[in-house]
């Protein structure tokens, strides 16, 4: 891919980004659900054992666990690779456009790590449902197990795949929150702004990925491109951490919570995170570096 070939889906940010043009959303009324309980591993279960107070306390505390994810997953993760690209301290050589998109994306991940964080505030606020917030996510402590597996000089070309995965992936998990009903209307309209600033970042880590592969030797290419199953896996998969830790938020008894988390099967997720998955991965099939119908029955077995 040459500098003329690359095409930019940030021609109209100064227009269309929401940090340009989306105001904070006024809070609206409080509705039962405030987080899809599809979402949820054994929701059915669950609803059936918790009480309706505690069920809905569950809901709330997934909900901002979501966004806590998402702050961190900015904050901590993303920005500062962008902010790598754009200054040209990324190790890969790229357009000056690209550069200039990668700031732009800075900027966007900056204001989505704000309005997320004031949502949480105000979802708080309105429930009085305090947050009870982990410590780290199932996503983190993989990627840092799997970042410190490689040579500290790959290190700065794994954070970038780091990022151009979860950059793939975030807006398949945002993309169905906004069309559900069942959530309070500024819930959703936040997440319909970030969502489609999301689209345009998914945009220009497909159009990065082939740089960055042609930026690495062969041996390197296949180190790194064992690591994204795992990747993938712990970012679209279950957090039985998390699970375990919500539920005695939500008022189950510890010993009850434990045995539901690590006792429960739910058939269901390999092949989501199979499907949800299906963008990022074809986009290294693209570039032979993964074999997509291999990789895919392995993510399916998750």
């Amino acid at each position: 891919m040459t500098s003329a070939s690359y095409r930019s889906a940030f021609e109209n940010w100064d227009s269309r980004a929401s940090v340009r043009v989306k105001p904070l959303r006024p809070t609206t009324d409080e509705t039962a659900t405030f987080f899809p309980p599809e979402q949820i591993t054994g929701h059915e279960e669950l609803r059936g054992v918790l009480t309706p107070e505690a069920w809905r306390r569950y809901l709330v505390l997934n909900m901002q666990a979501y966004l806590d994810f998402t702050v961190q997953l900015e904050a901590l993760i993303v920005l500062p690779v962008t902010a790598l690209i754009g200054v040209d301290r990324s190790g890969v050589e790229l357009p000056e456009a690209m550069r200039r998109d990668a700031m732009a994306i800075t900027t966007d991940e900056a204001w989505h790590g704000q309005f997320t964080a004031d949502l949480m505030r105000r979802i708080h606020a309105q429930t009085s449902v305090a947050p009870s917030l982990p410590a780290t996510y199932e996503f983190q402590r993989t990627r840092d197990r799997l970042r410190d597996s490689v040579a500290p000089a790959l290190r700065p070309a794994f954070d970038l795949l780091v990022t151009y995965v979860s950059e793939t992936l975030i807006s398949t998990r945002l993309m169905s929150m906004p069309r559900d009903g069942r959530l309070p209307g500024y819930v959703r309209e936040v997440v319909a702004d970030h969502c489609e600033d999301e689209r345009r970042h998914h945009a220009y880590f497909r159009a990065f990925l082939p740089y960055l592969w042609r930026s690495l030797a062969a041996s390197e290419r296949s180190t790194l491109a064992a690591l994204v199953p795992d990747t993938v896996v712990a970012f679209l998969g279950r957090d039985k951490a998390l699970e375990e830790h919500l539920l005695v938020r939500a008022g189950m008894d510890a010993a009850a919570a434990r045995d539901f988390t690590h006792d429960f099967t739910d058939r269901s997720v390999g092949p989501r995170i199979a499907r949800d998955s299906l963008a990022c991965v074809r986009y290294l099939a693209e570039l032979h570096a993964v074999d997509l119908d291999r990789f895919q029955e392995r993510l399916a077995a998750a």
